[in-house]
């Protein structure tokens, strides 16, 4: 997830073309450990500006699985990480979701229930079930 090239989630999931994307910044800005409490023990769908798609889960204890397709329709995918809390991100490290790597992402509460990491052009949305 840290460079969102091949995503969408935390999976996940992990999505919408970047030239017609509503900015990040739509929504309002929101403590990742608030978000990191709303989500501990639930599942969640995840969808991404590169089209991943897929679902997950956060434990009560923060650790999330993943499972996701990339846009081009490839099989499905699955991935894990520790989800760590800094201010207002939430930071993860992925083995290989989005490219794999470490990294921490803003939060924004979306419309709907939806919470979206990420900033810019490269995001994902996050929808608890």
């Amino acid at each position: 997830m840290p460079r969102l090239q091949s995503c969408v989630v935390m999976g996940v999931a992990a999505a919408m073309v970047c030239a017609n994307a509503v900015p990040a910044s739509a929504g309002r800005q929101v403590h990742g450990g608030d978000v990191a409490r709303v989500l501990a023990g639930k599942a969640f769908q995840i969808e991404c500006v590169d089209g991943t798609q897929g679902r997950g889960q956060i434990s009560q204890q923060g650790a999330i699985s993943v499972s996701y397709r990339r846009a081009s329709n490839a099989p499905e995918e699955r991935d894990h990480a520790n989800v760590k809390v800094q201010g207002v991100e939430i930071c993860l490290s992925w083995k290989q979701f989005g490219g794999g790597g470490a990294g921490c992402y803003p939060v924004f509460e979306e419309p709907h229930g939806r919470f979206r990491l990420g900033g810019g052009p490269l995001w994902c949305d996050i929808s608890p079930k």
